[in-house]
């Protein structure tokens, strides 16, 4: 029997068992509709004998023990009229609470949920005002929301920064940017409190430069919650997707349990015009790469905590992701080759981790991960002068690593914190490209490598927070790196600073320092062939790159900010290609650069017409620099200024029903050698709400006029490059959410899987 089939269905039997009627259930809502956040239900009998408490979730929901047939909830909340519910039923419904007014001089006075705070150093935003403003389903989609931040062909970027981690509740992300972006995608918006977002890292994170910290709602005690949604997708062809989240509370013990299943077919199309001089002789060469990938893809996970007492805590748990048997075609037609690659791939990824968290500032953490990845290519091609080519080769990657680490904070006097802590990193990883045949073609090679990692952190530092509203963050890290014949020690100062004059006013500044690492992969000697004219290359000796940044924040009214930032990457990394000289080859290489280095400055203006239009608009003007003293034969020094502008509309029709519209432009921007024209997207979708908001289904279609096509241009030292990137970027989905009890999941821990695969 299929063990995945099997625990799918126990998981799904459980959920559909659940004992609804164990639990008196309801929601609160205000006049507007929206759900009321952290209202206080009290449960009483008729002679006012008290039966328990709850307080309400992000999404208004709440859930008690029944103890009597008859009783009474009295609803309060600091900002509404407090409110006597009578009932019998175990479904107290949807309970509406008036808004509290404070008349002066005639004038009617309501408080507004301020959009993002400053604590520590850190922009805390409410996830709750966010999915009020815009159609969010998924804690992924309510990331993008936020002011600065974005999706970049699956990536998320922030405004400022070159790249950007995000963690969950404080725990540092170790999965890669797909897998977290597959997860977040599977978490309810209505499961995440606020967004914290840092542009320079506290060190007890154990991740340096910017970061979105996701905190999690938490679950009541005694309860069964869980929650099934089903999505469809349509990008030239079909995908499919299930999501199973089921949480159980039960005295000390937490059980939290999830499974996501999914089936992915996508199409992505490439044209390419080269001019290739080679031999004196200069080749026109066009042609068309079609890449057709399909398979499926199984995501469980399942964590168990234990709350030893009031202020220790225990969890271990497993994260595990299998995709088995995918199978894909790449397809090239043109005027220089015809060829036809057959392929086929399976990874593994399992991990087990184990937390303990103490009452006297004590943290300590322990995971091991093992990777494997089996990727197999038959290549045929045939030249236009009718030779051919068949290249059979099988490309595998193993993974073991081992990462333990070690915080300890103090309170000491006049409000200073002391922080200090370590984190220990070992990876043993094997790579292998081995060819079965190699027909028509010299110049291929096998190629093995096995390369032992480590890496040691120490860390300390030192917070306080002064009455006058200024905020002081200290702390420096030291580190060791090692692999192979490789050897480096490193020192990362960071200092971050806030000062509040009134609430009206704030003023944040920051500086850190940190390091970038390559993938595993990258760090190899290989070359795999795309078909017979594109190659991608990697060389060993590649280097982790040093980042340097400045951030200066101002925050006017707690919503319209203001930013200016500079960042500079030493040793610098990435994929650049290049018409090879002594052959015909288009070649894609990662390498290291001089350094890149951008400044610039950002503005974010959120604006409402009534209650039936949320508006945000973003403006970003940026400096790049691109330097490479021994790119090939072909140094640069590049610099070009760029802009990007963004626009994001909700309308609210009624309460259950909503549609956003947003728009983005960006302007022609430089990569190394290569220019990027620009591009022009616009993104609609609607939300309805039903079954007193316990189910929504969505329909969104991203790139509607499929315009978002990357499109790059290469005219520098002799190089002549055209590539078309995009083609059938229309994406269009519908998701059906069924939540019982309401939706609040606990913390996923993450994978460090970031610098796996190729």
């Amino acid at each position: 029997m299929n063990p995945i089939k099997t625990a799918f269905s126990l998981i799904f039997l459980i959920c559909s068992s659940i004992p609804v009627w164990s639990q008196t259930t309801g929601k609160i809502i205000d006049t507007d509709q929206q759900p009321v956040e952290g209202a206080t239900i009290v449960m009483q009998l008729p002679d006012s004998t008290y039966l328990g408490a709850a307080i309400s979730a992000a999404d208004g929901t709440f859930s008690l023990e029944p103890v009597a047939d008859h009783f009474q909830l009295i609803v309060q909340h600091l900002f509404f009229q407090p409110r006597v519910v009578k009932g019998q039923t175990h479904d107290a419904g949807i309970i509406v609470l008036e808004p509290k007014e404070h008349s002066l001089a005639e004038v009617v006075v309501e408080g507004e949920r301020p959009l993002v705070t400053v604590e520590q150093g850190k922009l805390s935003y409410d996830i709750s005002v966010i999915s009020k403003k815009h159609i969010v389903n998924n804690a992924y989609e309510a990331i993008c929301k936020l002011p600065g931040v974005q999706d970049r062909n699956g990536k998320l970027s922030l405004i400022g920064a070159k790249d950007v981690t995000v963690i969950l509740n404080g725990k540092a992300s170790t999965l890669t940017q797909e897998q977290l972006i597959e997860m977040l995608k599977n978490t309810s918006a209505s499961q995440v409190q606020t967004a914290e977002v840092m542009y320079n890292t506290p060190p007890e994170y154990h991740v340096r430069g910017a970061a979105i910290n996701i905190v999690t709602a938490k679950a009541a005690d005694n309860t069964i919650q869980s929650e099934l949604s089903a999505t469809y997708s349509n990008q030239y062809f079909s995908s499919y997707s299930g999501n199973v989240n089921f949480l159980l509370t039960k005295g000390r013990s937490s059980l939290n349990v999830s499974y996501n299943p999914g089936y992915s077919h996508i199409m992505t199309v490439m044209d390419l015009a080269s001019m290739h001089q080679y031999d004196g002789q200069v080749y026109d060469i066009a042609q068309r790469q079609k890449i057709n990938t399909k398979g499926w893809k199984h995501n469980i996970y399942a964590e168990y905590g234990y709350q030893i007492n009031e202020d220790n805590a225990l969890s271990v748990g497993y994260n595990g992701a299998l995709s088995g048997n995918g199978k894909g075609t790449i397809d090239v037609n043109g005027n220089f080759q015809n060829s036809h690659n057959d392929k086929e791939q399976d990874s593994w990824l399992h991990n087990v981790f184990a937390r303990y968290s103490s009452g006297f500032g004590l943290d300590l953490g322990v995971d091991y991960t093992d990777y494997s990845m089996n990727d197999y290519n038959h290549l045929e091609s045939e030249l236009t002068d009718h030779t051919r080519q068949l290249l059979d080769y099988t490309s595998d990657q193993k993974i073991r690593k081992v990462s333990v680490y070690a915080d300890q904070s103090h309170s000491l006097v006049n409000d200073w914190t002391l922080k200090y802590g370590a984190r220990y990193d070992y990876t043993d990883n094997r790579n292998s490209q081995l060819f079965n045949r190699a027909e028509g073609k010299d110049d291929v090679d096998n190629s093995s490598s096995r390369l032992y990692e480590q890496i040691a952190n120490l860390y300390a530092g030192f917070d306080k927070e002064f009455a006058n509203g200024l905020y002081l963050s200290l702390s420096a890290t030291g580190e060791y790196y090692s692999i192979g014949n490789y050897q480096k020690w490193s020192l990362y100062p960071q200092a971050s600073l806030s000062y509040s004059p009134s609430e009206k006013h704030t003023f944040m500044l920051g500086v850190s320092s940190e390091k970038d690492y390559p993938s595993y992969w990258d760090m190899q000697t290989s070359t795999t062939y795309m078909n017979a004219y594109e190659e991608i290359q990697t060389i060993e000796g590649l280097r982790p790159a040093n980042v340097y940044s400045v951030n200066a924040n101002y925050l006017f009214l707690q919503k319209y900010m203001l930013s200016l930032f500079y960042e500079r990457i030493d040793d610098y990394f990435t994929m650049e290609m290049y018409q090879a000289k002594d052959r015909l080859a288009l070649v894609y290489r990662t390498q290291n650069w001089n350094y890149y280095q951008s400044f610039g400055m950002s503005a974010n203006i959120p604006f409402s017409i009534g209650s039936w239009l949320s508006s945000q608009v973003n403006a970003t003007v940026v400096n790049d620099r691109n330097r490479c003293d021994h790119f090939w034969d072909i140094p640069f020094d590049r610099n070009k200024w760029a802009c990007m502008l963004t626009m994001q509309n909700h309308f609210s029709v009624g309460s259950h029903l909503g549609f956003d519209l947003d728009a983005m432009y960006r302007s022609s921007m430089i990569s190394g050698i290569s220019d990027t024209k620009p591009v022009f997207t616009v993104n609609v979708g609607a939300q309805w709400n039903f079954l007193k908001d316990k189910a929504s289904l969505n329909l969104n279609c991203s790139d509607l006029f499929d315009t978002m096509r990357m499109k790059v241009r290469n005219r520098y030292a002799g190089q002549h490059i055209d590539l078309n990137m995009g083609q059938y970027s229309r994406t269009v989905s519908v998701k059906l959410v069924y939540r019982f009890g309401g939706s609040i999941t606990k913390e996923k821990k993450e994978v460090d899987s970031s610098r796996f695969g190729h």
